[in-house]
């Protein structure tokens, strides 16, 4: 996580969206969640130089693991090489901001994205800004209250408040609970293979969308309300279903078994 890639520099458009595809997480869901919440591991270092990442959260079926990077300095290159690959896929959400972070402070180029943002606008057929927390919201008719944590009390709360040290455990707590409902709404919302590859095509359209941009232009872009990089999206998300199908039958490999892991 870090200031650039910041929940404040969007505004909240829940009040707007009509609610036609929710799905209520079950009690039983509800309770694997917060058991794998009480199964975190947190790996940080003290005593290396200080990067512009703060945190990177990563969550598989059954583990979380919480990188502090900004104390170990980088992300290390074993996970590096899993960023970068293909495979397994990494569930994101504005993989266009995440991504551009990575390339310029990590040297890292994000490969195999699924982006939540962009199977919300696919899904909808509709563009409208939705922070993560807000998606989360949205699609599991959760109350912010039950999402959010003491040091972020809104969908709007700048990534800011993560940068201080130590992490309170309130915090690990929100960051992992985050991942944790990304992962399920993930394979909510990939509801076919056709689907699923063509968000993985447009997440990878998405995904660059300030590359070849100087770092003074992308500043711009990134203001609050932003919408930069929306357009990428124009010519995919008012799409059918019969056409999505039609246009990734194709493209897409019949049986694939996706290796997920959801990344914040």
């Amino acid at each position: 996580m870090s200031d650039s890639d910041g929940n404040d520099s969007f505004s909240s458009a829940l009040d707007s969206l009509p609610i036609n595809i929710c799905f209520p997480l079950g009690k039983g869901e509800m309770k694997s969640i917060e058991k794998q919440l009480d199964r975190i591991v947190f790996i940080q270092q003290a005593d290396t130089t200080y990067f512009g990442t703060s945190v990177l959260v990563v969550a598989t079926a059954n583990e979380t693991y919480i990188y502090d990077i900004k104390a170990l300095g980088s992300i290390f290159p074993e996970l590096a090489k899993i960023l970068e690959a293909d495979q397994p896929r990494k569930v994101v959400h504005y993989s266009h901001r995440i991504a551009d972070h990575l390339l310029h402070r990590q040297r890292i180029s994000l490969g195999g994205i699924f982006d939540t943002f962009v199977a919300l606008c696919l899904k909808r057929h509709e563009r409208f800004p939705f922070s993560l927390s807000e998606a989360i919201s949205f699609v599991f008719r959760l109350s912010m209250d039950k999402i959010l944590c003491d040091e972020v009390t809104g969908a709007c709360e700048s990534r800011r408040n993560f940068t201080a040290r130590p992490l309170t455990r309130s915090q690990i707590r929100y960051m992992a609970k985050m991942v944790h409902l990304q992962h399920i709404m993930h394979h909510r919302l990939n509801y076919s293979e056709n689907f699923c590859a063509e968000v993985h095509r447009v997440s990878l359209e998405f995904s660059h969308s300030f590359f070849g941009f100087r770092s003074c232009d992308v500043a711009i872009y990134m203001a609050p309300a932003s919408r930069f990089g929306f357009q990428l999206i124009d010519s995919f998300y008012n799409k059918t279903d019969g056409e999505i199908e039609e246009s990734t039958k194709r493209k897409s490999s019949p049986g694939v078994a996706w290796n997920n892991m959801s990344w914040n």
